[in-house]
């Protein structure tokens, strides 16, 4: 059965998700988002499965698309657009953009204490505290992980997630 698992995911993200350095492939950052989410556990119990994605990006439309008649643990997704790390409120994870990128240290100390998984889409990130960051090799759409932080947060994901990560701290 976990072999079946880390195959699928392996297939999944190795093969269905190539990205070009040139352009962003939004589907394939919200297909990410979504199995990071499928593949973590947060200790509150809540209605709705909350993501927010800090500013304009179209990175908010495809995970509206993503998440339509979806759930994560027999819970509904919910997605936000906010402009501040002041409106994270419930969030379970916080999508910070490329052009958002500055505002790490703000969604970071708006996190303290909380259960917030934080995906950051430029590349090294997760060095700096967000949980997880993406960054392209070969064409292909990749991610650190930092477990550390997860840890602290009080979420935990799956070993498989772990392992087919391109690094993890």
């Amino acid at each position: 059965m976990i072999r079946k698992l880390l195959f699928a995911i392996v297939v999944h993200f190795t093969f269905c998700l190539s990205a070009s350095a040139q352009t962003t492939n939004h589907a394939a950052y919200s297909l990410f988002v979504v199995n990071f989410a499928k593949y973590g556990s947060w200790p509150q119990a809540r209605t709705d499965f909350k993501i927010a994605v800090l500013g304009k990006s179209k990175i908010y439309e495809e995970l509206i698309k993503s998440t339509a008649n979806k759930n994560v643990n027999g819970q509904p997704y919910k997605v936000s657009q906010i402009e501040s790390a002041n409106e994270i409120g419930d969030a379970q994870i916080v999508f910070i953009p490329d052009n958002k990128s500055s505002n790490l240290d703000e969604v970071l100390k708006a996190t303290i204490g909380k259960s917030v998984m934080i995906v950051a889409e430029r590349e090294g990130l997760a060095k700096k505290g967000a949980d997880f960051s993406f960054l392209v090799i070969d064409n292909k759409l990749r991610f650190d992980i930092n477990s550390s932080d997860l840890e602290k947060r009080n979420i935990k994901v799956s070993g498989n997630l772990i392992s087919i990560a391109n690094s993890s701290m």
